[in-house]
């Protein structure tokens, strides 16, 4: 926590040091007084999307929150009319009055918050003039133009200078009192937060245009136009809260439906929990995108979420070897998960295929199809090692859990026979099993949280705001 705190007081001085020597606040002086106006709207369209900022569900299916707002399309637009003197000024109030006086964050966290987003903003606006960039209000081009001159444009490379070197500080700092503060690798929470290849900061990017759409509109309509620029942003804030909600309300029918089955059996109490979190480790060590880990990690959690029918029911509990009968009962679990999945719109054709073949082996003698080889899902084959994992580490009706040891050896074992090899590799040569061993006999020890850091965003299709210390 102290090294936490060092670099939390290392960015705020940064924070106030970088306006000072970084930022030509001479053009921002220059500013005619109808586009101080104009700013003073942004400023205000800053400081909504602050308070009307969603919540998202993301990683470790589904506990952790980040925060969307559509703060950076105002921000955008601001450089583009009134350069970064005004962007800096833009970031500085917009989460002044975000962190501490709305959302009333502890002072570590808004001063963090502020810091790096100031500090951010001005090493952009760096960028921003090294390419040629200049703010359209100082050449007369914005607020006082007739609606009839059509002859402004903008240059593409400075507004996505700006974007990408904003969005990568920012997304590194935060990265890094998030390392400092979980004692990770700096680069593995760098991956996450800006996703695999850079994804995170390309998907944001993806947005310019909206904010020169917005720019436009204040230089041929003036202020008034800079206020209609706020319709399409409550329409995309809208946007956000109803796929929130629905993310929400999918996520809690699953969960109930995990639930459901596992209180039939306190022997499996956990089981898709722990499974999912040990497929979604196993994805991670593959090097899959976000989006893969994700559908892995869902595929995993509703794995048996056929055995919801109370025909399993009596089998499920049964302390002896099964019948023939029997246990072509229990394999049917997996035919009947995807009936009930079919059913359920917010689940993905690769997450039913991922359920329907997670018993399928490599060799070609598991079930439903007998698939072999790469012709199952790689979900599905993360998902039967890890479903194997958990259960030789667990206690069942029929024996004892196994010991590290053994498990390690019956992976060795059948990798290349019921297990793909690379996955199995993965567990083999990690420490995951000792983690999972510990959590699979219900004794694992969780390190509290740091109160000032969340886990840091997944990488996911639209995320309009960067990264923050969350509240």
């Amino acid at each position: 926590m102290d090294r936490v705190k060092a670099f939390v007081g290392f960015s705020a001085v940064a924070g106030v040091l970088a306006p000072i020597f970084l930022i030509d606040w001479g053009e921002f002086g220059a500013l005619p007084q109808t586009s101080r106006l104009g700013l003073i709207v942004m400023i205000l369209f800053g400081i909504a999307a602050e308070r009307l900022r969603v919540s998202m569900v993301v990683g470790d299916s589904g506990k952790s929150n980040s925060t969307n707002s559509v703060a950076y399309l105002p921000l955008l637009a601001t450089v583009l009319l009134f350069g970064p003197g005004a962007a800096v000024l833009f970031l500085l109030i917009a989460h002044v009055v975000g962190d501490f006086l709305i959302w009333k964050k502890k002072t570590i966290k808004g001063v963090f918050n502020v810091s790096q987003h100031v500090l951010s903003g001005c090493l952009a606006g760096v960028a921003f003039y090294l390419t040629g960039g200049s703010a359209a209000a100082i050449h007369g081009l914005t607020m006082d133009v007739p609606s009839g001159a059509g002859a402004v444009s903008f240059s593409w490379v400075p507004l996505l200078t700006f974007g990408i070197v904003y969005l990568g500080v920012n997304h590194a700092m935060v990265s890094q009192v998030l390392a400092l503060a979980t004692g990770t690798r700096f680069l593995t929470v760098w991956q996450q937060v800006v996703g695999k290849g850079g994804s995170n900061l390309f998907y944001d990017v993806l947005v310019a245009p909206v904010a020169i759409a917005i720019a436009l509109m204040g230089m041929h309509l003036g202020v008034w136009g800079l206020v209609m620029a706020g319709l399409p942003l409550l329409a995309i804030r809208n946007a956000h809260l109803g796929q929130f909600r629905l993310q929400q309300a999918n996520q809690d029918l699953l969960n109930a439906l995990v639930k459901a089955i596992e209180t039939r059996d306190p022997y499996t109490s956990g089981h898709s929990l722990r499974v999912a979190n040990l497929a979604r480790l196993v994805a991670e060590g593959l090097g899959l995108s976000r989006k893969l880990i994700e559908e892995v990690e869902q595929s995993a959690l509703l794995h048996d979420i056929g055995k919801i029918d109370a025909r399993y029911t009596e089998i499920l509990g049964k302390p002896s070897k099964l019948t023939p009968e029997e246990r072509e009962m229990i394999e049917s679990h997996v035919t009947r998960g995807v009936e009930l999945l079919e059913t359920m719109s917010s689940v993905s054709a690769s997450v039913i295929k991922n359920v329907l073949h997670h018993h399928e082996r490599w060799d070609g003698r598991g079930y439903p199809m007998r698939l072999a080889g790469q012709d199952i899902p790689l979900g599905a084959r993360i998902i039967n090692v890890c479903d194997a994992v958990d259960a030789m580490l667990s206690d069942r009706p029929y024996r004892k859990a196994l010991s590290l040891e053994t498990v390690r050896e019956e992976l060795e074992t059948y990798a290349g026979i019921q297990f793909d090899p690379a996955v199995a590799r993965v567990l083999i040569g990690s420490e995951v099993l000792e983690q999972h061993s510990i959590e699979a006999r219900g004794r694992r020890i969780v390190p509290k949280p740091p109160p000032e850091i969340e886990t840091p965003p997944a990488a996911r299709p639209y995320r309009a705001k960067p990264s923050s210390v969350a509240s």
